[in-house]
């Protein structure tokens, strides 16, 4: 990321405007490219965000979610992110933070992420940042040789919530979409997900983290009437 662009990303309101000027002279990412040829996209949506992080770094979803034709929730676990989050999206009330993770059952369980201290020493800090996960071990495979992992990783313990819980909560009677981030929790999402209920049109997961099972995840899906793109590190999933 140039210094420009990191120093664009203090400032959302002016960060927005550029991004879109960006997106115009064709700097465009492919899943961008994939999901602003949804058409769904282009009319009043619903939205919840599983694993929003700070509400800016690496987001494909933000430019989508900030039109005024969206509504939705950005659900974020780790405390100092979820801070950041609420900051990066203070200028669009149609955007409800939540500070909690997303999964089935609902309740409170262990989460990892890297010490603040850890991340000010690392140049690709904003990438470790966005690793946060129930698995420990997929941290641990990230660090060096040298590295403790006892002064590395912090456990934090978080609410967890089931998206009908927020879809309640917030007084939304559907997300059409479901855009994820969440470091190999898809599965357990996906899997156990109130289709009727939320009645999701388009959902954007990572399959990176799943090999052969993220097959058993699309078919899941298939079974469900969706039909996939699939990115280097994303599938998108539109019914």
């Amino acid at each position: 990321m140039s210094s420009a662009a990191q120093f664009l990303r203090k400032f959302p309101r002016v960060f927005d405007p550029m991004a879109r000027v960006a997106r115009v002279i064709g700097r465009q990412s492919p899943i961008y490219r994939v999901m602003s040829k949804v058409s769904l996209l282009k009319g009043p949506f619903t939205f919840l965000q599983i694993g929003a992080n700070d509400g800016i770094s690496q987001d494909p979803f933000r430019e989508f979610m900030i039109r005024r034709n969206a509504r939705g929730v950005t659900a974020e676990p780790v405390p100092e992110f979820f801070t950041a989050m609420s900051r990066n999206y203070s200028a669009y009330p149609h955007v409800s933070p939540e500070n909690c993770a997303v999964g089935y059952p609902a309740g409170r369980l262990p989460f990892y992420a890297y010490a603040a201290a850890f991340l000010k020493s690392k140049s690709d800090s904003k990438e470790l940042a966005g690793l946060a996960s129930f698995s420990r071990e997929k941290l641990v495979q990230c660090l060096g040789p040298d590295e403790d992992p006892n002064a590395c990783i912090q456990e934090i313990i978080i609410p967890v919530q089931t998206v009908e819980d927020i879809m309640v909560k917030h007084g939304f009677d559907r997300f059409d979409c479901l855009f994820m981030d969440c470091e190999g929790h898809e599965e357990n999402i996906l899997t156990q997900l109130d289709y009727e209920m939320v009645k999701p049109r388009l959902i954007v997961f990572e399959h990176t983290h799943y090999g052969e099972r993220a097959e058993r995840i699309e078919a899941h899906l298939s079974a469900r009437g969706f039909a996939f793109t699939r990115l280097s590190h994303d599938t998108v999933a539109v019914r």
